[in-house]
């Protein structure tokens, strides 16, 4: 307690003792008024003693309250809060006006401290988060690799992204073989080429198919790749081929092309339509025939449209009937694989071919490009110098030219896969920059999501993620309709919906003028 305060409580003390003296006093005097001595010396006597006395009091009193007083400084605050609860009940007012600002003041420091502490706590508590940011953003560096490691695809994805080209746009037919014949008198000779993929196997899946096409289209030849047949398969009781193409296809003769260094592998055939009107003169010279009586029936009912237009028409049959039929390039360094079979025709050469595939690893691709390409380019100028007529090849050329014949042109992995190699799409361009066309381009140069091939493994017929594999390949003279030659090359066009193997028929029209 301030030393004002306990002064002032011991006066007030001194006062009441005073008060009371006086009035013993005042009571002494009453009782002595009745004596006459001098009662003014005795009042001032009296009055003295008091005060002395009230003096003494006041003293003994205080005293021992100064020394009180030295512990009461050293209290808490929580002492001087009750303490200055008790001075407000003093009369005084200056004591009670600075006791309250000491009061605030003090209070208002411990509220500072208490803040400061409430502060300081709080920024302890927010220490270990602080330092659990750090720690993560720590953990998140040393983590970083990781983290470019699994975004690191996608970054590479989107830089390498690829074309994704799986939808087939409308094509326009170029040509109506039964309005051509019922106008001009023309003929439509048609050629089918499919890679089966292993025949036995086929004909097991699809037994009708090869009829069917036939009938539809009014095929005039019918060329397969990849056969996958040794001799003596046609005539095996237990297969049953000969048998069977016989059956299916009597109206065609057969001629085969096998592998003779590996079993069960490559192949090809080529199926010619019979001209059964054809005669003979006596010197053994073809004679002329109406061209109804030239093709023989073909199982399942009734020839479609296309067929029976056919049989409408009087045509030569020399232009129509093999001159030659060869089952072998005449190359020592190929023929080993049964890849080749070439017709001659009076008005043109036709090639059937099965391409060799450069291999998984490629390991084959310089046989395929420096060797087998450039002799075939070889081979196909010569046919054409020695016979004066141009010349079709055609089959599984087993090379995707361009971004139009792939559906994923841009992915990685094409640059070291067959068939879209950058040398197996160069070799291939040097072929048809040497006076060749490739027809269905030419004729549908727009043409997207039309192929040829899809992967069975991967399933991807379905959603069309193919690659257009098989060509027929023209010499330039046979795309132009020019007044004099008797063999145009009309349209071109894919059947993706015929099942049966991995890879789709290719159709090819050509005209034969009257």
């Amino acid at each position: 307690m301030p030393r004002r305060s306990r002064r002032a409580s011991s006066v007030a003390a001194a006062a009441k003792i005073s008060d009371t003296a006086n009035d013993d006093n005042d009571s002494a005097l009453l009782e002595n008024t009745s004596s006459p001595e001098k009662p003014g010396v005795l009042k001032g006597t009296e009055k003295a003693a008091g005060a002395a006395a009230a003096e003494k009091a006041t003293k003994k009193k205080t005293s021992p309250k100064k020394k009180k007083a030295s512990p009461k400084k050293k209290t808490t605050t929580k002492k001087v809060k009750a303490t200055a609860a008790t001075s407000d009940d003093d009369d005084t007012p200056e004591p009670k006006t600075k006791k309250k600002a000491a009061t605030k003041k003090r209070k208002t420091k411990s509220a500072a401290s208490d803040d400061e502490s409430s502060t300081a706590k709080k920024k302890k508590k927010a220490a270990p988060k602080k330092s659990k940011t750090k720690s993560a953003s720590s953990s998140d560096d040393e983590s970083l690799p990781t983290v470019k490691k699994t975004k690191s695809p996608t970054k590479k994805k989107k830089a390498a992204d690829h074309q994704r080209w799986t939808e087939r746009t409308p094509l326009t037919r170029h040509w109506d073989p039964e309005q051509a014949m019922a106008s001009t008198g023309s003929y439509t000779f048609t050629v089918i080429s499919w890679n089966v993929a292993g025949l036995r196997a086929f004909v097991k899946k699809q037994p009708d198919a090869l009829m069917d096409l036939a009938n539809k289209y009014g095929a005039d030849v019918i060329c397969l790749q990849e056969t996958k047949l040794q001799e003596g398969h046609l005539d095996d009781k237990k297969l049953k081929l000969r048998e069977y193409f016989e059956e299916k296809l009597e109206g065609f003769d057969s001629h085969w092309s096998y592998s003779l260094e590996k079993k069960g592998y490559s192949g090809t055939a080529m199926f010619i339509k019979k001209r059964q009107g054809v005669a003979k003169n006596g010197d053994g010279k073809k004679k002329q025939a109406k061209l109804g009586t030239f093709f023989g029936s073909l199982k399942g009912g009734e020839d479609k449209k296309n067929s029976s237009a056919k049989d409408t028409v009087s045509i030569s049959a020399l232009q129509l009937e093999p001159v030659n039929v060869d089952t072998e390039l005449g190359l020592p360094a190929h023929d080993g694989e049964g890849r080749a079979i070439t017709a001659e025709f009076p008005l043109f050469y036709l090639t059937n071919l099965y391409v060799p595939n450069s291999g998984q690893k490629l390991d084959r691709l310089g046989y395929r490009t420096k060797q087998w390409d450039a002799d075939l380019l070889k081979k196909m100028q010569q046919l054409e110098k020695d016979g004066n007529k141009p010349v079709i090849w055609l089959g599984d050329l087993n090379v995707a030219h361009n971004e139009k014949d792939t559906w994923n042109e841009g992915a990685k992995h094409l640059a070291k896969s067959a068939g879209t190699t950058v040398e197996e799409r160069a070799s291939f361009e040097k072929q048809l920059s040497a006076g060749y066309t490739d027809a269905f381009r030419h004729l549908h140069p727009e043409g997207r999501g039309h192929y040829s091939y899809w992967s069975q493994r991967a399933g991807n017929r379905e959603p069309n993620k193919g690659l257009r594999l098989d060509y027929f390949i023209c010499s330039n003279e046979l795309m132009e309709d020019v007044d004099g030659k008797k063999a145009c090359v009309r349209d071109s066009y894919i059947v993706p919906d015929q099942l049966g193997s991995d890879h789709c028929p290719i159709v090819l029209e050509i005209e034969i003028k009257k």
